[in-house]
């Protein structure tokens, strides 16, 4: 389908050869939860999407665009995966492009989602050998571009008998996981204090991350957005990752640190728990 700003294409299975996302990673992306028909916090990853635009210098789809074309994507399933790609477009080869390029924006329904038996399982995250690079200009925002994350899952699957998912470090510090940002919960007296790492350089300023900082402001439980070292961690009793297709998940162990999931704090985030 074209419309004026946009190449749009709903659940195709190819793309063109040159294509500048095939070719460069020249683009954006967003995968979103379809729960109950319902695509969840699609507002907020559309503002993502557009401050993704910004920083890369492209069009901005609107939201009333975006919304109608998810809903033509998932069709009748109620519980899905959607992605959306948005791509500078299609130009001859060569890192320069037209000014008249039409973006391509793809929707993808991934595959439905089943009802599944939760069973209790401990989760062990280990620490990432990998280093990223810095880069304060594609961090935060989902560009096209994830060697980095490639390069994790692939060791990751190395040592999938032994971790449920990786850490990655910047400078000592603790940044996130694999696909998930990090929150680490001390006590003080009788009140939780949430610490979660800086999002600078590197990694990902993901949606359940804001919903939470903003669900404890308003509750007024303290938060921190901190650098957090890897050998620092023994100081907090609990720690759990949250990304906007699994939500939030307590974590057990983390390198030689383990914790503990009391029932006051799974109550207090029980709303995050999918």
């Amino acid at each position: 389908m074209i419309d004026s700003n946009f190449n749009i294409f709903i659940n195709k299975k190819t793309i063109p050869i040159n294509d500048r996302a095939f070719n460069y990673g020249d683009g954006l992306f967003e995968t979103l939860l379809i729960k109950d028909g319902n695509a969840i916090y699609l507002k907020e990853h559309v503002n993502r999407l557009h401050r993704g635009c910004e920083t890369l210098l492209l069009k901005k789809p609107s939201f009333s665009l975006i919304r109608e074309h998810v809903k033509r994507a998932i069709g009748s399933s109620k519980n899905c995966i959607l992605k959306i790609v948005l791509s500078r477009g299609a130009d001859k080869f060569g890192y320069q492009f037209s000014k008249k390029l039409i973006p391509n924006l793809y929707f993808i329904k991934v595959h439905d989602i089943k009802e599944k038996i939760v069973t209790e399982k401990k989760i062990n995250v280990g620490f990432s050998k990998y280093k990223p690079a810095n880069n304060n200009t594609l961090s935060k925002i989902k560009h096209l571009n994830r060697l980095d994350q490639c390069l994790i899952a692939s060791e990751l699957g190395a040592l999938e008998n032994q971790y449920d998912d990786l850490a990655v470090t910047h400078d000592k510090n603790i940044i996130e996981t694999l696909s998930s940002n990090l929150f680490f919960v001390k006590k003080i007296k009788n009140n939780y204090v949430f610490d979660t790492p800086i999002i600078s350089s590197f990694g990902v300023n993901g949606i359940i991350r804001q919903k939470i900082l903003e669900f404890l402001q308003k509750k007024k439980i303290k938060s921190n957005i901190i650098n957090i070292k890897k050998n620092n961690l023994q100081k907090y009793s609990a720690c759990f990752k949250v990304n906007s297709i699994k939500g939030l998940v307590f974590i057990d162990r983390m390198g030689k640190n383990k914790f503990s999931k009391p029932e006051m704090l799974y109550n207090i985030l029980k709303s995050f728990i999918y």
